[in-house]
C-alpha cells in the first residue's frame, strides 16, 4: 500500500459534453447497462438527450448526465485507489459533492441519481436565461475583493481560487456591476440561474422536502463539503441532507476547500468528471501529481 495521500476531486455543472461516455459505452457492457437504467429512471434516453443542443446545458438534464457519467469513472477506479492510497480526501464542486457521496457509498447509484434528479429539478425552478446569469471573473491574483461591492441582486458564488471568483445575480444588475467595476475580465457562463446564492433558497426547501425519506448511510471518508468547508465524517448522517440543502444556496468556498486538502499533506489530487476544469484551480506551487479522469484513455493514462 501507498503512504500517499489522495484526494479525489468531483466537477459539477457546466462540464458536460454531447459525447460524454459513448467510450465508456463501447467497452463495457455493465456501463450501456448502467445508461439504460437511468434513462428508465428519467423518464427518457440518456444519451439521445446529451446530444440535443437544446438540452445539453439545461440544468435539469446536465446534472444527472454528469453524475452518472462520472458514476461510471467512479466504479472502474474505486477499487484501483482503495488498494494504492493509505488516506482518500474528497471534495466536489456542487453536484460533484454527490459525486463524492456516491464514491463514499452513502446512497447506491439508482438511490443518489434519484437525488440527484431531485436537486436538478428544485434548482431548475429558478431557471431563466432572460433573467438572470453567472459570470466567472479572471482577476490578478493579489486582488482582495470588497465584499462590499455586492448585493442589490449581485452575489458571490463560487470563489475557486485567488485568481478566480464566480458572481451571479439578475441579469440587469450583472451588467452595472461589470461597467461600474473593472475588477477583472467578466466571462458569461452557460447557465440560466443564480446558482449558489440568495436566490436559492426557495429552491433549497423544494430539495429538502423532496428528499426527507432518504437514508443516507454514515461515511467513513473525510469529504469536505462546499457549505462552511463542513468535513461530512463528523457529521451524524440525519444531518446530511440538511448540508445537501445549505449548499444549494450557499457560495462555494473552493479555494479554502483546496487549503483545507493540502493541510493534510495530500500528495497527489486526481479529478474526476467529464472535463478537467477544478486542476486548474490548485496553487501554482503545488509539487505534487495532478491527473484528471475523464476517458478510457485518461483513466489507462493513471
Amino acid at each position: 500500500m501507498s503512504n500517499k495521500n489522495l484526494s479525489l476531486l468531483f466537477t459539477g455543472q457546466g462540464s458536460q459534453f454531447a459525447e460524454m461516455g459513448i467510450d465508456f459505452t463501447k467497452k463495457y457492457d455493465w456501463v450501456r447497462e448502467r445508461y439504460s437504467i437511468s434513462s428508465e429512471i428519467l423518464g427518457y434516453d440518456l444519451l439521445k438527450a446529451q446530444s440535443d443542443p437544446s438540452l445539453l446545458n439545461l440544468t435539469q438534464y446536465s446534472q444527472p448526465m454528469i453524475f452518472v457519467f462520472s458514476s461510471i469513472i467512479i466504479d472502474l477506479c474505486k477499487d484501483y485507489f482503495y488498494k494504492n492510497y493509505s488516506k482518500i480526501i474528497l471534495a466536489g464542486h456542487s453536484l460533484g459533492e454527490y459525486c463524492a457521496l456516491y464514491f463514499a457509498e452513502s446512497l447506491d447509484f439508482e438511490e443518489m441519481l434519484k437525488v440527484v434528479i431531485c436537486r436538478a429539478d428544485s434548482m431548475s425552478i429558478v431557471s431563466d436565461p432572460n433573467k438572470y446569469a453567472m459570470y466567472a471573473i479572471l482577476k490578478k491574483e493579489d486582488l482582495k475583493l470588497d465584499e462590499n461591492l455586492f448585493g442589490d441582486g449581485v452575489f458571490i458564488a463560487n470563489l475557486n481560487s485567488n485568481r478566480q471568483v464566480v458572481i451571479c445575480g439578475f441579469k440587469d444588475k450583472l451588467m452595472k456591476f461589470k461597467e461600474n467595476n473593472p475588477i477583472g475580465k467578466f466571462v458569461p457562463l452557460n447557465v440560466s440561474a443564480p446558482f449558489h446564492s440568495d436566490l436559492m433558497v426557495e429552491s433549497s426547501k423544494i430539495f429538502s422536502e423532496k428528499i426527507k425519506n432518504n437514508i443516507f448511510k454514515k461515511i467513513d471518508f473525510d469529504l469536505i463539503s462546499n457549505h462552511k468547508l463542513v468535513n461530512y465524517k463528523n457529521l451524524s448522517e440525519k444531518d446530511y441532507i440538511r448540508q445537501l440543502s445549505l449548499q444549494i444556496h450557499s457560495p462555494v468556498l473552493w479555494s479554502d476547500t483546496i487549503e483545507t486538502i493540502l493541510k493534510e499533506e495530500v500528495n497527489t489530487f486526481i479529478e474526476i468528471g467529464p472535463k478537467k476544469t477544478l486542476l486548474n484551480f490548485l496553487p501554482r506551487d503545488f509539487q505534487g501529481d495532478k491527473f484528471s479522469i475523464c476517458s478510457i484513455k485518461d483513466l489507462e493514462n493513471v
